[in-house]
């Protein structure tokens, strides 16, 4: 984008699990229609100093970071359990559901301080209508919700995976959802800018197309959940 002949520079600050599977992908889009644009990706957890680090866009969880800025919220996300098509034909398929999945085969996220209100697999067969609580200690456990999602589509376990960046996956029959069950996570993704910044087009742009999100249900592939 050029404004008064000059080429503009978007810089945009995003938590670590949001910048592969869900931001660059809407990079890719206003790349689109802004050929000319350069953009700084900085990855990095809150807070973060939007006005001494020049950030243009800063994007967390949660609404209650940064009051003095402009706020848009873009998404109040899910989660509902994924896997990898080869996974579930050798631990799942037939007869069997979540309920019958070993421990070993559970893929838990540690999501961190900053996102102690995410749900856990016990929150999700508590929605389902089961008392099952997996013990993370028997299962495969990460650090990021992206890492999960990866590690499920390379047939590792069973992820709590959150629709906005498994979404891909699961259009393509990379992953396929176990359950229509999902559960919503305690906040909201937002997005934070200078009041005098959120006019400007490459901005207002790029926020427009983060409040796009990826289908609310995908098909379920797995048999009849009994929990």
């Amino acid at each position: 984008m050029l404004e008064g002949g000059l080429r503009t520079r978007l810089v945009v600050s995003v938590p670590f699990s949001l910048a592969e599977l869900w931001l660059a992908p809407r990079l890719a889009m206003l790349l689109d229609g802004f050929p000319q644009m350069a953009i700084d990706v900085r990855v990095e957890d809150d807070p973060v100093d939007v006005v001494r680090q020049n950030i243009d866009l800063r994007i967390s969880y949660g609404d209650y970071h940064y009051p003095a800025l402009r706020m848009v919220r873009l998404v109040h996300d899910e989660v509902l359990p994924v896997a990898s098509p080869d996974f579930w034909q050798r631990h799942g398929n037939g007869a069997s559901s979540l309920a019958d999945v070993h421990e070993s085969q559970f893929i838990h996220t540690n999501w961190g301080p900053n996102y102690a209100s995410h749900p856990s697999w016990a929150d999700w067969f508590a929605a389902s209508g089961g008392n099952r609580a997996p013990d993370p200690s028997h299962g495969r456990r990460v650090g990021l919700s992206s890492l999960a999602i990866s590690s499920a589509r390379l047939g590792l376990g069973v992820a709590l995976g959150q629709k906005i960046m498994a979404g891909a996956d699961l259009e393509a029959g990379r992953l396929i959802a176990l359950s229509p069950v999902s559960v919503r996570l305690g906040q909201p993704y937002c997005a934070f800018m200078l009041p005098a910044k959120a006019e400007r087009a490459d901005i207002a742009g790029l926020v427009s197309l983060l409040n796009k999100t990826a289908p609310s249900t995908w098909e379920s592939r797995a048999p009849r959940d009994r929990n």
